[in-house]
């Protein structure tokens, strides 16, 4: 297989790749609280409020590791995680990181990381020589294909 088919059978695996940045996103959440001294975040889809020694209320943080973290993005996980809905979650830094080691162990245990690993396997694999594809022909572009034709 060629780079880019194997590329492209990556494709499949999208949501499992959004799900784990989505998540990672989380964890930095966690450490960005962690480093500030945050006790707890109140996210809305609008916004991420710290609660510490200041507070800081902002649609996106930016962590001192250069990570973002969107309020939106933060707000939809945690709707999903916690199973519920809610104008506002709160949540601590704990909480944060015992949600998000739930998640990833239950993505271990899922369907969607199996299949990537099979697809994984699959790309990775040395093709047999027998079992490649030939190489396909130029494709003709217009130009070629009109100074070709008989003229009429």
């Amino acid at each position: 297989m060629d780079t880019l088919k194997k590329a492209g059978a990556m494709l499949a695996h999208l949501d499992l790749f959004h799900t784990m940045l989505d998540l990672r996103s989380l964890l930095q959440l966690a450490a960005h609280m962690e480093e500030r001294g945050d006790r707890v975040t109140l996210i809305s889809a609008e916004t991420i409020t710290l609660v510490g020694q200041g507070m800081t209320s902002e649609p996106a943080l930016s962590t001192s590791k250069g990570a973002t973290i969107q309020a939106a993005t933060a707000y939809r996980v945690l709707q999903g995680l916690k199973g519920h809905d809610a104008p506002e979650y709160a949540v601590t830094r704990e909480e944060l990181s015992a949600l998000n080691a739930r998640a990833v162990t239950e993505l271990e245990s899922g369907d969607a990381l199996r299949a990537f690993a099979e697809t994984l396997t699959r790309v990775t694999a040395t093709p047999d020589a027998a079992q490649e594809r030939p190489g396909r022909t130029a494709r003709r572009s217009p130009e070629n294909e009109t100074a070709e034709a008989p003229a009429a």
